[in-house]
């Protein structure tokens, strides 16, 4: 971890009810929000795991609804998927 002076402090307001949720998680992992935080950043911040652009364009197909497959059950699916 840094030093405490590469240190910055940040103040962020969020609904009550998420900070609750927030508090209690920590409790529940034995870490402070703090440690929570911290570790959401730097999970996502200098994540590795960029989409890349086939998965990016079947996001995008996803959201707008195109080339869906639907399936009746998860046998079916494995079919359709030729698994």
């Amino acid at each position: 971890m840094s030093s405490k002076s590469n240190l910055f402090r940040m103040t962020v307001d969020i609904p009550a009810e998420d900070h609750k949720r927030l508090k209690a998680l920590a409790a529940v992992l034995g870490k402070s929000m703090r440690e929570i935080v911290s570790d959401w950043i730097h999970g996502n911040l200098y994540s590795e795991n960029v989409p890349n652009a086939a998965t990016l364009k079947a996001i995008e197909s996803i959201e707008k609804g195109k080339d869906l497959v639907e399936a009746k059950d998860a046998q079916d699916m494995f079919r359709k998927l030729g698994i």
